[in-house]
């Protein structure tokens, strides 16, 4: 059969949760396709899948144009939580959704640019049997609906839309007596629906099913018909490196007398690096903990953006701008991260104890700040921008002020502790001698790396991409229309 995945642009993030799907199904003799914007088809190539570009090149993303969409208000975000009646838990992933994840759907649904019609255009013309697409990439069921195809979403984390959808749906009359659109994200999709003759219904908006690749406990509660799949971490290929296959060099801790050296890895986010000069407060701090830690050697995945404002990095500590996690970690006694969800599972896979950077009861949302030249170095978000890619960008008189952490962070912590795996790392509150500590202690607990493992054969009792592939086959025979 044919299989068409569909994705956000431009996003290690976005990309790699779907290679090891689109190789198992290629593998198995399908033929494979994954569509996105034209400017990640490199990015597409190098992970051996073909891709199709969507889009004029003659256009950038439109997330690096003034002209692409803004976050929700706070206010109008606070106004539908309180309309709901929604927890302070509760809060959180509806932020996510609507703050969060409604703005990339939004810039790549438009009827006035070419990618969701070059997308169609694409379907009807191939005649895929599958579309899997991207939550944040809804267009592909548009495609699945015109083309005939069965489409279903392909998660890359916890499903804030299934969930949001639900409680929107149970708090329909409530938001109508409040002014509020009582399905938003219908309302974004519905002139590319119309364009096509289409009603947006709930297939069109969460797929006839969901391939849900996050381990149960893990899992948001939802109404939408789920397939579970293993999560299986993959990263570009790379030359290997030698120092990865060595063992380090043991020394003694002046601190306790202990002999023996650990590998700790240190990887704080692909994405906040494009954004946050200096990360933050929180890698310098971090750093300077790793201080004194004599028979712990630490490998840090950071580039000169996220090291910005460290003034010294320790001994017993080396900086890479990039290594692969799935090669790090079988040499890893723990793993200190920025909380996103494909590093966590790199880190679950390889039963590696993880330490989570968070801020607990620091919400996620985003709030909107004047602009003044000394706040926006750090923790802002402004339209257009990247680091390294487009940094001019004309003044819309505010930023937007991000919270100091990953916005998956908080909920990956809370299961990482559940699971007695980890521990939350809070630079905010934790001083640099408790965040010391706190390292030493998860590198060298026992119970830490037992409950790793424990971890790890829960996951292994997930289903394989290669083994869900006759469930797809028999999802396509029940649901394709052409």
């Amino acid at each position: 059969m044919r299989v068409l995945f569909t994705i956000y642009p431009n996003s290690y993030a976005h990309l790699y949760p779907v290679v090891p799907l689109a190789w198992a199904l290629q593998s198995a003799g399908h033929e494979v396709r994954i569509a996105t914007h034209h400017s990640a088809a490199e990015m597409i190539l190098g992970t051996g899948i073909t891709p199709v570009p969507l889009g004029n090149p003659e256009q950038v993303p439109v997330r690096l144009t003034e002209d692409c969409s803004q976050p929700s208000h706070p206010d109008l975000v606070l106004k539908y939580a309180d309309a709901m009646g929604l927890s302070e838990e509760d809060r959180e992933h509806w932020i996510v959704f609507f703050q969060y994840l409604l703005n990339p759907i939004s810039d790549y649904v438009r009827v006035d640019r070419d990618e969701a019609s070059d997308l169609v255009d694409f379907a009807r013309t191939w005649k895929p049997d599958l579309i899997l697409w991207d939550p944040t990439h809804p267009a592909g069921g548009v495609a699945g609906k015109v083309s005939g195809a069965a489409h279903a979403r392909l998660l890359i984390s916890q499903d804030q839309f299934g969930w949001s959808l639900d409680r929107l749906a149970e708090n329909a009359d409530a938001l109508r007596a409040a002014g509020l659109d009582e399905n938003p994200l219908a309302t974004l999709l519905a002139p590319l629906a119309e364009k096509y003759g289409l009603e947006v219904d709930r297939e069109l908006l969460v797929g006839q099913w969901t391939v849900d690749p996050m381990l149960e406990d893990f899992r948001l509660p939802t109404t939408t018909k789920k397939l579970p799949m293993r999560q299986v971490p993959y990263v570009d290929p790379q030359v290997s490196s030698g120092w990865l296959h060595e063992r380090p060099e043991q020394t003694r801790c002046d601190c306790c007398g202990r002999r023996g050296t650990r590998r700790v890895a240190l990887s704080l986010g692909e994405s906040t690096r494009r954004f946050v000069p200096g990360d933050w407060d929180r890698a310098p701090k971090i750093l300077k903990a790793c201080e004194g830690l004599d028979d712990l050697e630490f490998i840090a995945t950071l580039d000169k953006m996220q090291l910005a404002d460290v003034e010294k990095i320790p001994g017993n500590v080396r900086t890479f701008d990039w290594v692969p996690l799935p090669a790090l970690m079988p040499t890893c006694s723990t793993l200190i991260h920025h909380g996103g969800n494909g590093t966590y599972a790199s880190a679950v896979a390889f039963q590696v104890p993880q330490l989570v950077c968070d801020i607990k009861g620091e919400s996620v949302l985003l709030k909107l700040v004047e602009n003044e030249p000394d706040q926006l170095r750090t923790g802002t978000y402004r339209n257009g921008y990247e680091a390294g890619v487009r940094e001019e960008t004309e003044s819309a008189g505010f930023h937007w002020e991000l919270p100091a952490k990953k916005i998956e962070a908080t909920p990956v912590s809370d299961f990482v502790i559940s699971k007695g795996v980890g521990d939350r790392l809070d630079h905010r509150a934790q001083s640099v001698e408790e965040i010391r500590e706190l390292i030493w202690r998860t590198a060298h607990d026992p119970a830490r790396h037992h409950a790793a493992v424990d971890l790890r054969n829960e996951w292994l009792a997930m289903p394989s991409p290669s083994d869900i592939i006759p469930d797809l086959e028999k999802f396509v025979v029940q649901n394709r229309r052409l």
